[in-house]
């Protein structure tokens, strides 16, 4: 990166460790007292790609996309999409660099003051992160972008919010990696499943992933995998098939439609693919549950499942 100043780079240093200028000419550079925030943009980090090098600060890693790894010892550690991975002090690792640009924030935090911080959370040892991977919490991102704006703007009074967003993203890394979840944050997790779930319903005869979904909600796939299972007790794909089912059953119930139509309106490739999920459900065919709906052998009661 271009014009780091002398100052600016001993701020570096002080978290990074001997990095040259020369070595960050592709990397977004962010360095308060106590945290330094990093992004490669127009190409690799040339110290984090250099092998074994250590940090003296802790450093977490924010994935943006899924090509982010370490190698840490002989394991090569795949950091995955809005996670964040964590290093402690001291530890000899590098960025493993495929060739294809890696997209990803690289917190370091001075290492007295973030087991500072540590002391108001109930740890009874001491902890060595080596390469372990923490869901993010959503409130993360945008300080960080604060922190950036602020250390990048230099408006009157920057050091003072600096210094109060280093403690903020210390705490919200620290709470990640505890799991420690404010009611705000479960209140909006269920909000944004209740989007994904209402968008299934509305959109049965198309094709639906998990990654579809993880955008509707604003979620990293994985993220998005996890905290849909917590809320439901089902995952993703499973309740989705669920809900393709029920409607199955009321369309059959109307009996308005070919067994071919109702596979296009909820979304299965054809009506073979169709009878062949309904009877692994059901243990009987779409033709035979319709003849059992009309001579009464089986109850008409219908609605959604969830």
């Amino acid at each position: 990166m271009a014009g780091i100043t002398q100052s600016e780079l001993i701020k570096i240093q002080r978290l990074v460790g001997p990095v040259e200028q020369g070595q960050l000419i592709h990397v977004d550079c962010f360095a308060g007292e106590k945290v330094g925030v990093f992004m490669p943009v127009t190409g690799p980090c040339y110290y984090a790609i250099s092998p074994r090098h250590k940090h003296p600060s802790y450093m977490f890693t924010l994935a943006i996309n899924d090509r982010t790894a370490l190698k840490i010892g002989e394991d090569i550690i795949q950091s995955p999409q809005g996670e964040i991975l964590a290093l402690s002090p001291g530890i000899p690792h590098h960025e493993v660099y495929y060739g294809q640009h890696p997209r990803y924030v690289a917190i370091l935090i001075d290492k007295d003051f973030f087991q500072e911080q540590l002391l108001a959370y109930p740890v009874t040892q001491n902890i060595v992160f080596c390469g372990a991977v923490y869901e993010c919490l959503p409130a993360l991102l945008s300080r960080l972008k604060d922190f950036m704006i602020e250390i990048d703007e230099k408006m009157p009074g920057f050091e003072v919010v600096v210094k109060a967003l280093s403690i903020e993203i210390c705490h919200l890394i620290i709470r990640s990696i505890f799991n420690i979840n404010g009611k705000k944050d479960r209140i909006k997790h269920r909000f944004e499943i209740d989007k994904t779930i209402d968008y299934m319903h509305s959109n049965l005869w198309r094709k639906i992933s998990v990654g579809r979904l993880a955008g509707i909600a604003n979620m990293s796939p994985s993220h998005y995998a996890r905290i849909f299972k917590r809320e439901t007790g089902q995952t993703p794909i499973s309740y989705l098939n669920h809900i393709r089912m029920d409607r199955v059953k009321k369309l059959l119930l109307e009996g308005e439609k070919s067994i071919a139509a109702i596979a296009c309106e909820c979304g299965f490739n054809s009506a073979a693919y169709l009878s062949s999920c309904f009877y692994k459900l059901y243990k009987m065919s779409p033709s035979d549950y319709q003849k059992g709906l009309e001579k009464g052998s089986i109850p008409k009661q219908q609605g959604r499942i969830f």
